[in-house]
């Protein structure tokens, strides 16, 4: 089981890793076990989508308040991992992006961000309470 102080090398699934997650980055290390629980529902989808169309390449998860600003992140995005939330942005290594943004947007019951044509990767999104979202980058 993933826990905030684990190292960056625990396996959340057989193919996706805490640091991943958190860029391999100290400042953006999970502070909450409801943080690491979340994670492991996306990774253990990312599993699914790995098994499907290849290896995924995570660009994106965790960002702490002063980094989601920093990127330019929405003040409400799911990548702050607050209670009940969580993100990824990814793409496929060698397989092909558009039909896995089309099967996440068929598939995932949570919220997926189209992002494919505009920055080369799929937003999949988990947030208590909203479940089905759909949006354009």
């Amino acid at each position: 089981m993933l826990s905030p102080d684990a190292p960056f090398s625990h396996a959340i699934t057989p193919h996706f890793y805490y640091g991943e997650l958190c860029n391999y980055e100290k400042e953006r290390r999970f502070t909450d076990q409801s943080q690491c629980f979340i994670a492991e529902e996306l990774c253990n989808y990312l599993e699914k989508l790995r098994d499907k169309f290849g290896p995924i390449q995570i660009t994106s998860g965790h960002r702490p308040p002063a980094i989601n600003a920093e990127v330019g992140g929405a003040s409400q995005s799911e990548h702050l991992f607050k209670a009940g939330e969580g993100a990824v942005d990814i793409y496929p290594i060698s397989g092909d992006g558009y039909a896995l943004e089309k099967y996440v947007d068929e598939d995932w019951p949570f919220s997926v961000g189209y992002g494919m044509s505009y920055r080369g990767f799929v937003h999949i999104g988990i947030r208590a309470g909203r479940p089905k979202v759909r949006w354009d980058y």
